[in-house]
């Protein structure tokens, strides 16, 4: 009988470590074939639901694999419905989450912080950090195509003194500009405006410089009328982009807002491991673009000299530690902007236990992201032809 017993306790014990060793599994090694081998249908009684995906910043275009390739099919209840709007910028997706036009939203970080201090019309919750990057998603300097040669980043800040320089008032480019120009105690012209309208104003002439987010700065460079000249890697500064959702709407459907976040982390997967398929499918919403310009604003390698890092981003969908300080910088900075006046963020402002949740069930190790994407020098485009095939993951 003692035999017994401690055969089954043995047994027990290595069945635990054996569940622990998956749940802290490296999410890295996993591949979007994985996660969409697990896709399935939550029970119960359908959800309708509004949200936004984005073209106007690479931070989001994860939603753009969401929408078309239908993935919250595959995760929702059946017979869910979901309502997609196109934004340009985050104060509309502000406005239709307060209004209950929306019941999850996708915005970069200070939009994000924004909305969590509506709570007295609407609480709302950054429920997952989708993707961070070191300055490659927003914050980049391009400067007009006739300046002229800089030896590195630091003598591009410094020329930039006086000059005018557009920027999207309150974005996370606003934050990152002034915190680049600070650190070289230089002061500029700003002309805030948004990011389409600052984009023509450089082909005109009538801008020096700007800060803004990809994909508006890549077009530039590639339509020849700007190159770059700083990324805020250079001065160790960050990005993100937040997955936001109204109280009411978890309080309602919780576990559907779980199996949103899968849809999220599938998307993420999808993004890394099919980039040609994941450019095809943002180029049928920007036709506008080539997809060698698509594929160099979200995988591509900065030039040297303007101070870039090695990464493009960082799937995160995890609030880590490096997030929250961030959203606490991003805080700040609005505060100091008088947007808000909090001193700190609200109590129920982060809300990452959906997306722990969510990770746990896909076996995945919710103390870290998903992966880290390299930019590459690789480009598999030439204008729209693909010439090169990326090797299957």
């Amino acid at each position: 009988m003692k035999r017994l017993m401690h055969r089954t306790l043995f047994m027990a014990g290595a069945l635990a470590i054996s569940v622990s060793q998956v749940a802290a599994a490296d999410n890295k090694s996993v591949s979007w074939a994985e996660i969409d081998a697990k896709a399935k249908p939550l029970s119960g009684r359908p959800v309708n639901l509004s949200s936004n995906y984005w073209l106007a910043w690479t931070g989001a275009w994860d939603t753009v694999i969401l929408k078309q390739q239908k993935l919250w099919q595959k995760w929702l209840p059946v017979g869910s419905q979901v309502e997609w709007k196109r934004n340009l910028q985050g104060p509309p997706v502000i406005t239709d989450l307060v209004a209950n036009k929306q019941q999850i939203g996708y915005i970069g970080d200070n939009p994000s912080i924004v909305a969590t201090t509506k709570r007295d019309l609407a609480p709302i919750s950054i429920v997952a950090v989708n993707t961070t990057s070191p300055g490659r998603m927003c914050g980049l300097v391009v400067v007009r195509a006739d300046a002229p040669p800089f030896k590195d980043y630091h003598e591009a800040v410094k020329w930039l003194d006086g000059k005018r320089v557009g920027v999207p008032k309150g974005s996370c480019a606003d934050r990152l500009g002034q915190q680049m120009f600070a650190r070289e105690n230089v002061t500029v012209n700003w002309h805030q405006m948004q990011g389409e309208v600052i984009v023509s104003s450089l082909q005109a002439n009538k801008l020096d410089a700007a800060v803004l987010y990809e994909p508006h700065v890549s077009k530039a460079v590639f339509d020849g009328y700007a190159r770059y000249a700083v990324a805020p890697a250079g001065y160790g500064e960050q990005d993100a982009n937040t997955v936001l959702m109204r109280r009411d709407f978890i309080d309602a459907n919780r576990e559907a807002a779980v199996a949103w976040l899968k849809a999220n982390i599938e998307a993420l997967y999808f993004m890394r491991d099919r980039p040609v398929d994941t450019i095809n499918l943002v180029k049928q919403e920007l036709p506008e673009y080539s997809r060698e310009n698509l594929w160099y604003a979200l995988y591509g390698k900065l030039p040297d000299g303007v101070g870039a890092a090695p990464q493009a981003l960082k799937a995160d969908m995890i609030v880590s530690p490096a997030s929250r300080a961030l959203l606490e910088r991003g805080h700040a900075f609005l505060r100091d902007l008088k947007v808000h006046q909090e001193q700190a963020l609200g109590e129920q402002a982060i809300d990452d236990s959906l997306v722990a949740q969510a990770f746990r069930e896909l076996g995945l190790d919710p103390a870290q992201g998903l992966f880290e994407l390299q930019a590459s020098a690789d480009n598999p485009f030439k204008g729209d032809d693909l010439r090169v095939a990326p090797a299957a993951r």
